[in-house]
């Protein structure tokens, strides 16, 4: 018994050897990995350069509200001459009825402004008359929609006039050359 005992104790010193044994060789494997790994998770690249869109005209909206009228200006904050065309919308319940000098209300809905509005400059203001019954005054919403587009010219050099303009007009880019 004694002799099984002592080959037990040679066998789990010999099992413990080799356990050991095979943790320092995972150990120094790791260990020459670790920096390329390391590596791989921290490396970068950066790019310069770029392309600049200009996807053309921008416009802001002035609306004040007082005594069931809302005044309306838009001013040109981008970097070309723009015409422009709003479109006032509320609920059927509502009617509206607009004015205001260069201004004309065209069949699509739209009133147009008939001047180029050059940049930094601003549309005279176009009112929008809101009639209500006394049943429906509550709060509500009137909708003022605004859209611009940049002044096209025709061969002559003079500018087309605003309901004429190009309102459907995309943008394009056009590779130059040398690029692929």
């Amino acid at each position: 018994m004694k002799k099984l005992s002592e080959s037990c104790k040679k066998l789990n010193r010999n099992h413990r050897i080799l356990v050991c044994a095979a943790f320092a060789a995972t150990l120094i494997v790791c260990g020459v990995s670790v920096k390329p790994t390391l590596a791989y998770f921290t490396t970068y690249a950066t790019a310069k350069g770029g392309i600049p869109v200009d996807i053309g005209p921008t416009t802001d909206v002035k609306e004040k509200f007082k005594d069931w009228k809302k005044t309306i200006e838009i001013e040109n904050t981008g970097k070309a001459d723009c015409f422009v065309r709003v479109k006032v919308i509320a609920a059927s319940q509502f009617d509206i009825q607009a004015s205001g000098s260069n201004w004309s209300l065209s069949d699509d809905g739209y009133w147009y402004y008939s001047q180029v509005v050059p940049v930094g400059g601003k549309t005279e203001p176009i009112v929008a008359a809101i009639t209500v019954s006394e049943k429906v005054k509550t709060s509500f919403n009137v909708v003022v929609v605004q859209e611009c587009t940049p002044v096209t010219y025709d061969e002559n050099g003079n500018p087309c006039v605003a309901p004429d303009a190009k309102w459907d007009a995309t943008a394009q880019y056009d590779q130059e050359e040398g690029e692929e």
